[in-house]
Protein backbone atom coordinates (compact mmCIF):
# COMPACT_ATOMS: atom_id res chain seq x y z
CA UNK A 1 0.00 0.00 0.00
CA UNK A 2 1.10 3.39 -0.90
CA UNK A 3 1.39 6.02 1.92
CA UNK A 4 1.19 9.39 0.97
CA UNK A 5 0.66 11.16 4.47
CA UNK A 6 0.54 10.54 7.42
CA UNK A 7 -1.26 12.75 10.08
CA UNK A 8 -0.95 11.86 13.95
CA UNK A 9 -3.67 12.77 15.89
CA UNK A 10 -2.16 15.89 18.33
CA UNK A 11 -2.21 17.82 14.95
CA UNK A 12 -4.64 16.72 13.18
CA UNK A 13 -7.83 17.12 15.61
CA UNK A 14 -9.31 20.94 15.02
CA UNK A 15 -11.82 22.71 17.33
CA UNK A 16 -15.49 21.98 16.82
CA UNK A 17 -17.18 24.91 15.77
CA UNK A 18 -20.93 25.40 16.69
CA UNK A 19 -24.21 26.81 15.02
CA UNK A 20 -27.77 26.71 16.45
CA UNK A 21 -29.77 24.19 14.85
CA UNK A 22 -33.03 24.81 13.71
CA UNK A 23 -34.40 21.12 13.23
CA UNK A 24 -38.20 21.61 15.18
CA UNK A 25 -38.87 18.55 17.37
CA UNK A 26 -42.53 19.00 15.77
CA UNK A 27 -40.44 17.48 12.72
CA UNK A 28 -38.40 14.38 12.87
CA UNK A 29 -35.41 14.85 11.20
CA UNK A 30 -35.15 10.64 10.52
CA UNK A 31 -36.25 10.78 7.08
CA UNK A 32 -35.10 7.09 6.32
CA UNK A 33 -36.99 5.51 9.68
CA UNK A 34 -40.50 4.40 9.79
CA UNK A 35 -42.39 6.16 12.86
CA UNK A 36 -41.04 4.36 16.56
CA UNK A 37 -37.85 2.69 14.35
CA UNK A 38 -34.61 2.97 16.07
CA UNK A 39 -31.61 3.08 14.01
CA UNK A 40 -27.91 2.65 15.63
CA UNK A 41 -26.40 6.08 13.91
CA UNK A 42 -22.51 6.30 14.14
CA UNK A 43 -19.64 8.19 12.35
CA UNK A 44 -16.07 6.33 12.47
CA UNK A 45 -13.60 8.33 13.68
CA UNK A 46 -12.76 9.52 10.10
CA UNK A 47 -15.75 10.16 9.66
CA UNK A 48 -15.39 8.03 5.74
CA UNK A 49 -18.50 5.92 6.96
CA UNK A 50 -21.53 7.63 8.81
CA UNK A 51 -25.52 7.07 8.82
CA UNK A 52 -27.82 8.68 11.07
CA UNK A 53 -31.22 7.59 9.88
CA UNK A 54 -31.72 10.77 8.05
CA UNK A 55 -31.61 9.85 4.42
CA UNK A 56 -29.04 12.83 3.67
CA UNK A 57 -26.30 12.58 1.05
CA UNK A 58 -23.35 10.73 2.43
CA UNK A 59 -24.36 8.89 4.38
CA UNK A 60 -24.66 4.66 4.14
CA UNK A 61 -27.79 3.31 2.94
CA UNK A 62 -30.15 1.31 5.33
CA UNK A 63 -28.96 -2.09 3.90
CA UNK A 64 -25.84 -2.10 6.52
CA UNK A 65 -28.34 -1.44 9.19
CA UNK A 66 -30.41 -3.72 11.54
CA UNK A 67 -33.00 -1.19 13.06
CA UNK A 68 -35.75 -2.03 15.46
CA UNK A 69 -39.38 -1.17 16.07
CA UNK A 70 -40.25 -0.31 19.35
CA UNK A 71 -43.79 -1.69 20.27
CA UNK A 72 -43.09 -1.00 23.96
CA UNK A 73 -41.06 -1.15 27.05
CA UNK A 74 -38.61 -3.86 26.48
CA UNK A 75 -35.42 -5.12 24.66
CA UNK A 76 -34.16 -4.55 21.50
CA UNK A 77 -31.09 -4.50 19.32
CA UNK A 78 -29.85 -3.04 16.79
CA UNK A 79 -27.21 -3.09 14.79
CA UNK A 80 -24.47 -2.10 11.59
CA UNK A 81 -22.54 -4.37 9.16
CA UNK A 82 -19.94 -2.87 6.83
CA UNK A 83 -18.86 -6.69 5.78
CA UNK A 84 -20.61 -6.66 1.99
CA UNK A 85 -17.95 -3.10 1.60
CA UNK A 86 -18.74 0.51 1.23
CA UNK A 87 -17.06 3.34 -0.78
CA UNK A 88 -16.66 7.24 0.01
CA UNK A 89 -16.76 9.67 -2.55
CA UNK A 90 -13.47 11.29 -1.03
CA UNK A 91 -11.55 8.81 -0.55
CA UNK A 92 -9.67 6.63 -3.13
CA UNK A 93 -6.91 4.33 -3.57
CA UNK A 94 -3.91 6.27 -4.76
CA UNK A 95 -2.55 3.34 -6.88
CA UNK A 96 -5.43 2.86 -8.98
CA UNK A 97 -7.58 6.16 -9.22
CA UNK A 98 -10.77 4.45 -8.39
CA UNK A 99 -12.63 4.63 -4.59
CA UNK A 100 -11.54 2.76 -2.16
CA UNK A 101 -13.64 0.02 -1.20
CA UNK A 102 -13.95 -0.38 3.11
CA UNK A 103 -15.38 -3.14 4.92
CA UNK A 104 -14.77 -2.01 8.69
CA UNK A 105 -15.05 1.48 10.11
CA UNK A 106 -12.11 2.86 12.56
CA UNK A 107 -12.82 3.67 15.73
CA UNK A 108 -15.99 5.61 16.59
CA UNK A 109 -16.03 9.43 16.43
CA UNK A 110 -19.86 9.47 17.63
CA UNK A 111 -22.49 7.04 17.67
CA UNK A 112 -26.21 6.83 19.39
CA UNK A 113 -29.17 4.89 19.02
CA UNK A 114 -31.81 7.39 17.15
CA UNK A 115 -35.54 6.67 17.67
CA UNK A 116 -38.02 8.16 15.12
CA UNK A 117 -41.22 9.35 17.59
CA UNK A 118 -44.05 12.22 17.24
CA UNK A 119 -42.88 14.72 19.87
CA UNK A 120 -46.51 15.60 20.20
CA UNK A 121 -47.12 12.17 21.08
CA UNK A 122 -47.88 12.11 25.51
CA UNK A 123 -46.51 8.34 25.58
CA UNK A 124 -42.84 9.24 24.61
CA UNK A 125 -42.91 11.90 27.37
CA UNK A 126 -40.89 9.70 29.87
CA UNK A 127 -39.00 7.98 27.03
CA UNK A 128 -35.63 6.30 27.96
CA UNK A 129 -33.24 3.91 26.92
CA UNK A 130 -30.82 2.01 28.88
CA UNK A 131 -27.88 0.06 27.09
CA UNK A 132 -27.19 -3.26 28.45
CA UNK A 133 -24.49 -4.55 25.87
CA UNK A 134 -22.02 -3.16 23.19
CA UNK A 135 -20.12 -5.26 21.24
CA UNK A 136 -17.87 -5.07 18.16
CA UNK A 137 -17.70 -7.66 15.98
CA UNK A 138 -18.37 -9.78 18.89
CA UNK A 139 -16.85 -8.12 21.72
CA UNK A 140 -18.21 -6.45 24.77
CA UNK A 141 -16.82 -2.76 25.33
CA UNK A 142 -19.29 -1.88 27.03
CA UNK A 143 -18.12 0.75 29.91
CA UNK A 144 -18.72 -1.38 33.60
CA UNK A 145 -21.18 0.75 35.91
CA UNK A 146 -22.34 3.33 33.16
CA UNK A 147 -25.67 4.24 32.82
CA UNK A 148 -27.78 5.69 29.52
CA UNK A 149 -29.88 8.71 29.39
CA UNK A 150 -31.93 9.84 26.31
CA UNK A 151 -32.91 12.90 25.03
CA UNK A 152 -35.16 14.90 22.03
CA UNK A 153 -32.63 15.41 19.38
CA UNK A 154 -33.02 16.44 15.77
CA UNK A 155 -36.44 15.54 16.02
CA UNK A 156 -35.79 12.69 17.46
CA UNK A 157 -34.89 10.31 20.84
CA UNK A 158 -31.54 9.80 21.18
CA UNK A 159 -29.33 7.92 23.37
CA UNK A 160 -25.35 8.02 23.03
CA UNK A 161 -22.97 5.47 22.75
CA UNK A 162 -20.19 7.50 22.51
CA UNK A 163 -20.41 11.35 22.34
CA UNK A 164 -17.71 13.49 23.58
CA UNK A 165 -19.84 16.61 22.74
CA UNK A 166 -22.80 15.39 24.95
CA UNK A 167 -23.67 15.44 28.64
CA UNK A 168 -25.76 14.35 31.12
CA UNK A 169 -28.27 17.57 32.43
CA UNK A 170 -30.22 16.66 35.59
CA UNK A 171 -31.45 20.25 34.79
CA UNK A 172 -32.97 19.84 31.73
CA UNK A 173 -36.71 18.07 31.34
CA UNK A 174 -35.47 15.93 28.23
CA UNK A 175 -32.86 14.14 29.66
CA UNK A 176 -34.33 10.93 30.80
CA UNK A 177 -32.51 8.39 32.99
CA UNK A 178 -32.74 5.40 35.18
CA UNK A 179 -29.74 6.45 37.14
CA UNK A 180 -28.60 10.25 37.34
CA UNK A 181 -25.59 9.55 39.63
CA UNK A 182 -24.03 7.32 36.61
CA UNK A 183 -25.81 8.83 33.97
CA UNK A 184 -22.96 9.14 30.51
CA UNK A 185 -22.86 9.30 26.49
CA UNK A 186 -19.81 7.57 26.80
CA UNK A 187 -20.60 3.90 26.90
CA UNK A 188 -17.91 2.13 25.70
CA UNK A 189 -14.39 1.91 25.59
CA UNK A 190 -13.80 0.60 22.09
CA UNK A 191 -11.27 2.05 19.99
CA UNK A 192 -9.88 0.17 16.31
CA UNK A 193 -11.03 -1.73 13.14
CA UNK A 194 -14.53 -3.23 13.42
CA UNK A 195 -16.64 -4.48 10.49
CA UNK A 196 -19.79 -5.08 13.00
CA UNK A 197 -21.51 -3.59 16.05
CA UNK A 198 -24.59 -4.61 17.40
CA UNK A 199 -26.16 -2.55 20.72
CA UNK A 200 -28.91 -4.10 23.18
CA UNK A 201 -30.91 -1.70 25.04
CA UNK A 202 -34.00 -1.87 27.25
CA UNK A 203 -36.79 0.87 26.82
CA UNK A 204 -38.56 2.06 29.97
CA UNK A 205 -41.25 4.90 30.34
CA UNK A 206 -43.36 4.73 27.84
CA UNK A 207 -47.15 5.25 28.56
CA UNK A 208 -48.92 2.16 28.45
CA UNK A 209 -50.90 2.02 24.83
CA UNK A 210 -51.53 -1.31 24.64
CA UNK A 211 -48.68 -2.01 22.86
CA UNK A 212 -46.63 -5.47 23.58
CA UNK A 213 -43.08 -5.71 24.40
CA UNK A 214 -41.07 -6.21 21.23
CA UNK A 215 -37.91 -6.93 20.56
CA UNK A 216 -35.55 -7.65 17.36
CA UNK A 217 -32.13 -9.41 16.71
CA UNK A 218 -29.40 -6.64 15.65
CA UNK A 219 -26.81 -7.53 13.11
CA UNK A 220 -24.64 -10.75 13.17
CA UNK A 221 -22.16 -10.55 15.32
CA UNK A 222 -18.26 -11.49 14.14
CA UNK A 223 -18.65 -10.32 10.85
CA UNK A 224 -14.74 -11.22 8.45
CA UNK A 225 -12.76 -8.43 8.96
CA UNK A 226 -10.75 -7.62 4.96
CA UNK A 227 -7.80 -5.11 4.27
CA UNK A 228 -8.48 -1.91 2.57
CA UNK A 229 -7.73 -1.02 -0.85
CA UNK A 230 -5.19 1.64 -1.15
CA UNK A 231 -4.88 4.71 0.65
CA UNK A 232 -7.48 6.77 1.29
CA UNK A 233 -8.05 11.19 1.13
CA UNK A 234 -8.12 13.65 3.94
CA UNK A 235 -11.33 14.98 2.90
CA UNK A 236 -13.54 14.03 5.35
CA UNK A 237 -17.62 15.04 6.06
CA UNK A 238 -18.94 16.58 8.87
CA UNK A 239 -19.87 14.70 12.04
CA UNK A 240 -23.59 14.58 13.00
CA UNK A 241 -22.45 14.42 16.37
CA UNK A 242 -26.04 14.82 18.03
CA UNK A 243 -24.81 17.85 20.29
CA UNK A 244 -28.39 18.74 22.00
CA UNK A 245 -29.85 21.64 19.71
CA UNK A 246 -25.74 22.19 18.44
CA UNK A 247 -25.16 20.72 14.93
CA UNK A 248 -21.55 20.42 15.83
CA UNK A 249 -19.27 20.76 12.67
CA UNK A 250 -15.60 19.10 12.35
CA UNK A 251 -13.05 19.11 9.67
CA UNK A 252 -10.94 16.57 10.75
CA UNK A 253 -11.88 14.17 14.13
CA UNK A 254 -9.05 11.45 14.98
CA UNK A 255 -8.77 8.84 17.96
CA UNK A 256 -6.42 10.22 20.84
CA UNK A 257 -4.07 7.69 20.74
CA UNK A 258 -3.67 7.23 17.13
CA UNK A 259 -3.11 8.21 13.40
CA UNK A 260 -4.61 8.22 10.24
CA UNK A 261 -3.23 7.19 6.44
CA UNK A 262 -4.35 9.17 4.10
CA UNK A 263 -3.95 10.26 0.32
CA UNK A 264 -4.95 13.43 -1.77
CA UNK A 265 -7.74 12.33 -3.99
CA UNK A 266 -6.66 12.68 -7.83
CA UNK A 267 -8.09 16.25 -9.42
Amino acid sequence: MKISKILAAASAAVVAAAAISSVSFAESALTALEPGEAILGFGDSDWKAQGWGKGQDGELDMSYFQTAQITGNGTYSVGIDLSAGYTNDEWEDEETGDLAVFTTGNGIGAMGINVNFDAEDEAYDNFGINITSVKFDGVETIVAGATSYTNNEDGAKRCNVLNQWANYDATKEDHITSDAATATSVMTDFAGEWTTCVVEFEVFGLADDGATDGATDGATDGATEAETTGDTTADKGSPDTGVEGIAVVAGVAVLAAGAVIVSKKRS
